[in-house]
């Protein structure tokens, strides 16, 4: 039978601040004030896990089909310059919080949960290992589910949940959200065959899967039919929101676990089976990708049914880039011929699927096709429909966005900026970023820190030509320039021009030692 109390928790406190919200609008409305920032629409942000640009047909694959999302890019705005960061985590935290990832919120340890839960650590330790990366601060920040929380919204979180690497319920409360669905620990979503769910804090059993008895949870590549693949548990579960809370003003993160790997596909959506010409991991990945485009149809289709499409701003975005490895393999000749190849002793992100759009680097490289992620922002009525734009934004600047969008002021410093005048199609009274920057994060050493200000790149990268043993082995010393790049005329990042430009990276470099510094 259906549970449906688990959203009961907090109807009350939503309820009363929804009806201060309309009292508040209906006194603005009688003293004949302005009331556009006092009623926000509802707002839908669609979080893809590991997406580079390049996998959509609106971005130009041409192999994988996505006709729901490239619908939703004719419907809006859609950015060809927009960026997350290197890896899962850090992404979250800067977009939780609006900072850059030198400055959010550090990951915790990945895995704490599926150790506690298989017995391998004690709560105890648990505890000690969240509070060692997140210990308690006085400091009062605001976080995006509170930011839209102040607005009047009912806040909910469904899929891949928090900022990772390892989430609490106590966590998901700070942030802002009052309702959630789905999985704390990222090594946990590493299976799209849990053993459980959490709903709020109740922890929820799916009797088909397999029980996890060690940290790595169990993962397949093509389940059984009797199993239950998580994306359909996040689904049903936002779309049973949106039809019981529709009517009320909300702010909804739809986080996918897709297509993060391992590659994994339900024998119900394995479409791209009868590709034989490509290699199986080839065929389950390219199938995630249609997977995750039938989720943000059916939730698109949800917002028709209801009559919420127009009055609901949808953002569609990913958290960092393309990651090949999940269905690449070295063993196959097939496959070299679509392995990563390489300049200058660099990765470049290149495979069967071109998610990278050619761009250097992939997930855990701060060059281009390692951060770079699609955004698509649909409001029918208020975003131009069938637009593009070339502004550099960046995940830290959805939540000033949202706040603008609300009418909520942070009170504290934040580095994002608010994108919402290039949404109305309003460029020049959007504020320009003097930098975008990111802190080395993930296991590499082929990049550290970048910052992009205007069409400039400025990237600490391994000096190939002294830099001493391997990335597998770990030996030997490595040593780092720093490369400039103009990512106007070289968006692959291929000629370094620091030696031409001497000056222009003495700039940068004093912005890399600004952003280094702690921000409070």
């Amino acid at each position: 039978m259906e549970h449906r109390s688990e959203y009961s928790v907090t109807d009350s406190i939503g309820r009363m601040r929804r009806l201060l919200l309309v009292l508040l609008t209906g006194l603005i409305a009688a003293l004949g004030l302005p009331i556009a920032s006092a009623a926000p629409p509802n707002i839908l942000l669609i979080y893809a896990d590991d997406l580079g640009p390049g996998l959509l047909g609106c971005y130009g694959q041409q192999t994988i089909e996505t006709p729901h999302i490239d619908r939703l890019a004719q419907q809006g705005l859609r950015f060809t310059d927009f960026y997350g960061a290197n890896v899962c985590a850090p992404a979250r935290a800067s977009l939780m919080s609006g900072l850059h990832t030198g400055h959010a919120m550090p990951p915790t340890k990945g895995g704490l949960e599926s150790s506690l839960h298989s017995g391998e650590i004690t709560e105890a330790e648990f505890n000690q290992q969240i509070l060692l990366k997140r210990p308690v601060s006085d400091f009062d920040s605001d976080y995006l589910g509170e930011v839209a929380r102040k607005a009047g919204y009912r806040t909910s979180y469904f899929g891949k949940l928090g900022v990772g690497f390892t989430d609490t319920h106590e966590m998901m409360r700070e942030y802002g959200f009052d309702d959630y669905v789905g999985l704390l620990d990222s090594v946990i979503c590493w299976s799209f065959y849990p053993e459980y769910y959490w709903e709020n804090d109740r922890k929820v059993t799916l009797p088909g899967n397999p029980k996890q008895t060690k940290r790595t949870p169990n993962t397949f590549s093509i389940g059984k039919a009797s199993m239950t693949y998580s994306e359909d548990v996040w689904l049903k579960k936002a779309l049973v929101y949106l039809d019981a809370h529709g009517d009320e003003p909300f702010f909804m993160v739809y986080a996918s676990q897709l297509p993060h790997g391992p590659v994994s596909i339900a024998p119900k959506d394995y479409r791209y089976q009868d590709r034989t010409e490509w290699a199986e991991n080839e065929r389950i990945y390219a199938s995630m990708i249609d997977k995750l485009d039938c989720s943000v149809g059916a939730l698109m289709n949800k917002l028709d049914a209801l009559g919420l499409a127009e009055n609901t701003l949808v953002l569609f975005t990913s958290d960092n880039g393309h990651e090949p490895s999940y269905y690449r393999s070295a063993k196959k000749a097939e496959d070299q011929k679509y392995s990563h190849k390489i300049w200058d002793g660099h990765y470049r992100g290149e495979d069967r699927f071109l998610g990278t759009m050619g761009r250097r680097g992939s997930k855990r490289y701060n060059f281009d096709g390692g951060i770079q992620v699609p955004l698509i922002a649909r409001w029918p009525g208020k975003i131009t429909a069938a637009e593009t734009t070339g502004h550099r934004g960046v995940g830290y600047d959805l939540m000033p966005t949202i706040a603008e969008l609300c009418g909520v002021t942070i009170f504290h410093e934040i580095d994002g900026v608010s994108l919402l005048p290039i949404l109305l199609n309003q460029p020049e009274a959007q504020e320009p970023h003097q930098y975008l920057f990111w802190k080395a994060a993930g296991q590499n050493n082929f990049s550290r820190d970048a910052i992009v200000a205007g069409d400039w790149k400025l990237v600490e990268e391994k000096e190939t030509q002294t830099s001493e043993g391997t990335k597998n082995t770990g030996q030997g010393q490595s040593s780092y320039r720093w490369a400039l790049y103009d990512l106007k005329n070289d968006s692959a990042e291929k000629e370094d021009l620091a030696g031409q430009h001497p000056e222009r990276v003495q700039a940068l470099l004093q912005w890399v030692h600004e952003a280094r510094q702690p921000i409070r």
